[in-house]
């Protein structure tokens, strides 16, 4: 029997917004797809679109790595 995969990712997400208009929102986005590896990746965003884009985008990096069957088991 094969032990279970144990991997673990993490993102955070700061948002703020700079003035009092939404289009002043912006946001500082730290992550790593592994937290067992030393380090992360850190970007920004200033709209609502483009903070989900790059959160879907980190989701689908960290499900790309993961064998088929697991990655199918929910």
């Amino acid at each position: 029997m094969q032990a279970p995969l144990e991997r673990a990712g993490a993102l955070v997400v700061r948002v703020w917004l700079e003035g009092s208009d939404p289009s002043g929102l912006r946001a500082r986005i730290t992550y790593t797809v592994d937290t067992a590896l030393p380090g992360g990746e850190v970007t920004a965003a200033a709209s609502v679109d483009e903070i989900c884009d790059k959160v879907r985008r980190w989701l689908e990096v960290f499900l790309a790595d993961l064998p088929s069957a697991a990655a199918g088991d929910e």
